[in-house]
C-alpha cells in the first residue's frame, strides 16, 4: 500500500505542477515573458486608461480608430500578397533580382503602414487636452512594447 500511495502524490504533484505550469504560460507571466503586461480590454482601452480621456474625447478615438483601421486594411492586404509572391519564388527558383524587388515592395508598403500609425498617434496626441500632454508622453515611451506581436525573440548566446 505504501509504494501505491507514493505513486498516487508523485502522480497528483506532477499533475499539479503542469496545471500551474500551464496556467502561467496562459497569463504570459512566465519564464521568458518580455515586456509590459498587456491590457485586459486591448491596446484601446489602455489608452482610454492612461490619456484619461473624457466621454468626448472617447467618442473622438474611437473615430480615429475606425478610420485608422480602414487605412490599414487595404495595405495589410497588399502585404500579404506581395509576401505570398515572395515566397513564391521559392517554388520557382526566381533569380535574385525578382526577390530583391518582391523584398523592397514590401518594405514599401511596411513603411506606409508605419506611417499610418505614426499620424494615428498623432491624431490622439492632438486629441489630448494641454494636461494629457504628459501622460501622452509617457505612453510614447512604452508604444513599441504595447503594439509588438510578441516578445521579441531572445538575445544570441
Amino acid at each position: 500500500m505504501n509504494k501505491n500511495r507514493l505513486l498516487i502524490f508523485l502522480i497528483a504533484g506532477l499533475l499539479i505542477s503542469n496545471i500551474l505550469l500551464i496556467v502561467f504560460m496562459l497569463k504570459g507571466r512566465g519564464p521568458g515573458h518580455h515586456g509590459p503586461p498587456h491590457h485586459k480590454g486591448g491596446p484601446r482601452d489602455l489608452i482610454i486608461e492612461r490619456l484619461h480621456l473624457d466621454a468626448v474625447q472617447i467618442t473622438k478615438y474611437d473615430t480615429l480608430i475606425q478610420k485608422h483601421r480602414s487605412y490599414l486594411r487595404e495595405y495589410e492586404e497588399t502585404l500579404l500578397t506581395l509576401k505570398k509572391d515572395l515566397y513564391s519564388n521559392l517554388k520557382n527558383k526566381a533569380d535574385k533580382a525578382t526577390v530583391y524587388y518582391s523584398i523592397d515592395g514590401i518594405a514599401k508598403v511596411q513603411a506606409q503602414i508605419e506611417s499610418i500609425h505614426y499620424q494615428h498617434f498623432e491624431d490622439i496626441k492632438n486629441l489630448c487636452k494641454p494636461e494629457q500632454q504628459k501622460d501622452f508622453e509617457k505612453l510614447v515611451d512604452e508604444l513599441a512594447n504595447i503594439f509588438s506581436h510578441g516578445p521579441p525573440p531572445p538575445p544570441p548566446h
